[in-house]
């Protein structure tokens, strides 16, 4: 199939469905996936000073995000097989995936069912652990799983905050979203006018046709995801910031106890959003080399 190459754009899958994909740094580097967090978009990486001569980052929406088409019954383990069309439709044979904050169980989806010959290595970044897990009750983690256990509450609670999003003004926005969720000072020096522009943004483009996609995801956060991590053998980083209060520290020491391949990477003066800000270069690079 022909390489397609264009910055912005999406694929059609083999059902006729779109995904949307962003394309970061030279395609001549090591092809790495990204995996964005709840909610998110493939402009998630905007907010990253990434070194873009180094690096070859193909971010790609899950399906009912950004350009992404919504998939009926759509299921964590339907995502690895959708990461290899991409791949194929790119033209490219063999990949390291990064899965950060939401984006972990789906990145733990590809190291459970992609074959070494096409996947290298996974990262995860401040991720989800599964629901059952030690922290993943607390905070506002615990509050997107309580989303995802009563259905209809949260559908309507996200299709106000969409509303909300898509019109109001964007520096409002902003200041209404850190008000209510507390943040260490790691992450709120970062958000600067401009930074805090581009996280609004990549928000609205998470939701920019619809709800479906965040909808979903914390269904799926808030229920078992169906694979067996002790089975999986192929390298994993983790990568937490220690000042997290969005995700806990604790889900990555989870997954440090469960998976018998991994190298564990505990920041401890980062929080959620910087630790992807000051070490996603790092991080590139170590599933590139």
């Amino acid at each position: 199939m022909k390489s397609i190459q264009k910055k912005n754009s999406f694929i059609y899958l083999r059902n006729k469905k779109r995904i949307g994909y962003a394309i970061y740094g030279n395609p001549k580097n090591f092809p790495v996936f990204y995996f964005h967090g709840w909610p998110g978009s493939r402009f998630e990486l905007k907010n990253i000073p990434l070194k873009k001569k180094k690096c070859y980052v193909v971010a790609i929406e899950r399906p009912g995000y950004g350009l992404s088409d919504p998939i009926i019954n759509f299921k964590i383990l339907d995502w690895p097989k959708i990461v290899i069309e991409v791949a194929n439709s790119l033209n490219i044979k063999k990949f390291s995936v990064i899965g950060v904050s939401g984006g972990a169980p789906f990145a733990m989806s590809c190291a459970y069912a992609i074959k070494k010959n096409r996947l290298k290595s996974v990262a995860i970044v401040c991720g989800l652990a599964p629901h059952d897990a030690d922290g993943m009750s607390k905070g506002k983690v615990g509050l997107l799983l309580n989303y995802g256990k009563k259905p209809i509450l949260s559908w309507v609670l996200l299709t106000f905050i969409r509303y909300q999003l898509l019109n109001g003004k964007l520096e409002k926005s902003f200041i209404k979203w850190k008000n209510k969720i507390p943040l260490p000072k790691s992450d709120l020096k970062l958000f600067t006018h401009n930074r805090s522009i581009k996280l609004i943004k990549n928000f609205q483009y998470a939701v920019k046709h619809g709800i479906t996609g965040v909808h979903r995801d914390a269904k799926l956060y808030a229920n078992d995801w169906n694979f067996d991590l002790k089975k999986i053998k192929k390298k994993i980083f983790i990568w937490h910031g220690k000042k997290d209060l969005t995700v806990p520290v604790v889900t990555s020491k989870f997954y440090n106890n469960k998976l018998t391949n991994n190298e564990l990477y505990i920041k401890s003066n980062e929080g959620h959003f910087s630790i992807c800000y000051n070490y996603m270069n790092d991080i590139i690079q170590q599933v590139s080399a």
